[in-house]
């Protein structure tokens, strides 16, 4: 017996050996430079993340490599040949580099690669050559503030793709050309997304699969634009946060209120279906800043689910929600119970916000309030020891 658990604690122990080989594990190891080649050719899963290698200039031989994980190394150059031997790399992590400004065009080598991963790059434009990795599936631009170039027909090339997050990327130069190639993934059911133009958004909205896959919208910008129909983003079932930044022309978003209020009897007849058709029924948070123009949000009392509200430096800010605005469609309002689910609210900034909404019975579910600088604001509805009486 004891031969036969020795045997066994001898395979056990090799069986580890073996799988050991295959990791190599240097992170947060304070290397400044990337270790010999010859220490991780072999492996299958390589991580350097949180050291200080500045620069990958050799050309490593990784037939049987994986996973390969860079972030956060202050990495600023890859050599045209680093990624030549790595036919088999599914998982490619490059984020937070903030200093390295571009891929080299070798990358098109990873034949196999399904997973990219740069965001909080400093990267400037993809290469074209990206549109040969026909496997991807998950690719993330988020915070590549400094990308200006996304070439023509490379997000287009993608069949595979499930989850792209473009929150905070780019420019406002590609924006409809952009929108045009995401109706071409198919197969996506992720989207997060920056858009700066009322047309762009217009083409968004109205694609179907863009309508189940968008999870976070960032607006921006939106130059020349006054008006800007939101009635389509109802229709964004799982858009689940939602942030209108730094439109400094915008001063109302229009809802076509007749149209909901016939969505919304509709539902009530149908039963079964009221809790998966309302608008915005998969809104739980909205982040509002730096809009100067913009007098009232209140297509906000149709998202029934919003939980965290933040609204900062709109200077004609005087309601959140505006019973004014509801004057030919009072029925509305019956079937709605605004700001039910609302649980912390931040409002900073807002020198003329005079009132939260018409109905001044304090909000129950709002557990967290932070206010700065509203000095008119009848803060009563956000009162937390008064929420639930």
């Amino acid at each position: 017996m004891h031969d036969v658990i020795r045997d066994m604690a001898l395979w056990i122990a090799s069986d580890i050996e073996r799988d050991q080989q295959k990791f190599f594990v240097q992170t947060g190891a304070q290397l400044s430079k990337a270790p010999e080649v010859g220490k991780w050719e072999g492996a299958r899963r390589v991580s350097l993340m949180a050291n200080d290698i500045v620069n990958l200039s050799e050309t490593p031989n990784c037939s049987n490599l994986r996973t390969l994980f860079l972030g956060s190394i202050h990495l600023n150059k890859i050599s045209r040949g680093f990624f030549q031997f790595m036919p088999n790399l599914t998982v490619l992590d490059l984020s937070n580099n903030i200093s390295l400004l571009g891929l080299p065009r070798g990358v098109w080598k990873l034949v196999s690669l399904q997973y990219l991963n740069l965001s909080r790059t400093g990267i400037k434009e993809l290469p074209k050559e990206l549109s040969e990795l026909v496997k991807l599936r998950y690719l993330n631009l988020e915070y590549t503030h400094s990308l200006y170039l996304l070439p023509h027909g490379v997000i287009s090339c993608f069949p595979m793709m499930r989850v792209l997050r473009m929150f905070r990327c780019g420019s406002s130069e590609q924006d409809e050309s952009l929108v045009e190639e995401l109706q071409c993934l198919e197969k996506l059911n992720m989207l997060t997304v920056t858009i700066r133009s009322a047309a762009a958004l217009e083409r968004l909205s109205s694609f179907q699969g863009m309508q189940s896959s968008t999870r976070v919208l960032y607006l921006e910008l939106f130059h020349d634009s006054k008006l800007v129909n939101f009635s389509s983003l109802a229709n964004m079932k799982n858009l689940d946060t939602l942030h209108i930044c730094h439109c400094g022309s915008l001063e109302e978003l229009q809802i076509d209120w007749e149209e909901e209020l016939q969505k919304m009897q509709a539902i009530n007849n149908l039963a079964q279906v009221a809790t998966t058709e309302r608008p915005f029924r998969s809104l739980s948070s909205v982040y509002v800043e730096n809009c100067l123009k913009l007098s009232n949000l209140t297509w906000l009392i149709l998202a029934q689910n919003l939980t965290f509200l933040s609204l900062s430096n709109c200077p004609k800010l005087v309601e959140v929600a505006s019973v004014e605005k509801l004057p030919e469609v009072p029925e509305l309002v019956e079937n709605l119970n605004p700001f039910a689910k609302l649980k912390a609210v931040e409002l900073v900034s807002l020198p003329n916000l005079k009132s939260f909404y018409w109905n001044g019975l304090p909000l129950p579910s709002v557990k967290d309030v932070r206010v700065v600088d509203c000095p008119f604001l009848d803060k009563r509805p956000l009162d937390t020891s008064r929420a639930g009486q």
